[in-house]
């Protein structure tokens, strides 16, 4: 078993702090801000007309702040993908491809105040990821 001193241990505990050791999900972001900035604009094509343009809702339910939370928080992000990939738009649900709809999650995600990174949100793996609760 090896012994770390207490400069040794202030290093480890500095560096750890500063992130070098590990990160959390959060930290590393649920998506990249490219994915966000192409979501707004499959958005506002797609969604824009019932979900309103700055998502305060209309004939859709708003999707930001205490409801989005309320629908989505602490559940997985394939509750999110079912929504905006299987079950929507209304009058044509699945009909969006799986990039835009991912790139449509990653703004959504955005305009809730979870952090970009640097690796995108990928639908094939990421799924399982829990959302914070709010």
């Amino acid at each position: 078993m090896k012994t770390f001193f207490p400069g040794q241990f202030a290093f480890l505990l500095l560096m750890c702090t500063l992130g070098v050791c590990g990160t959390t999900s959060s930290r590393d972001g649920w998506y990249t801000s490219q994915q966000a900035a192409a979501g707004a604009k499959a958005y506002k094509k797609t969604c824009a007309s019932c979900h309103g343009a700055t998502l305060e809702g209309g004939m859709g339910p708003v999707l930001v702040g205490k409801p989005f939370w309320q629908a989505y928080g602490g559940k997985k992000l394939s509750t999110l993908w079912s929504s905006v990939h299987t079950q929507m738009p209304m009058m044509a649900p699945n009909s969006v491809p799986a990039k835009n709809s991912i790139n449509i999650m990653a703004f959504l995600l955005q305009k809730n105040g979870l952090p970009a990174g640097a690796t995108p949100l990928d639908d094939t793996v990421d799924l399982s990821k829990a959302l914070p609760s709010k």
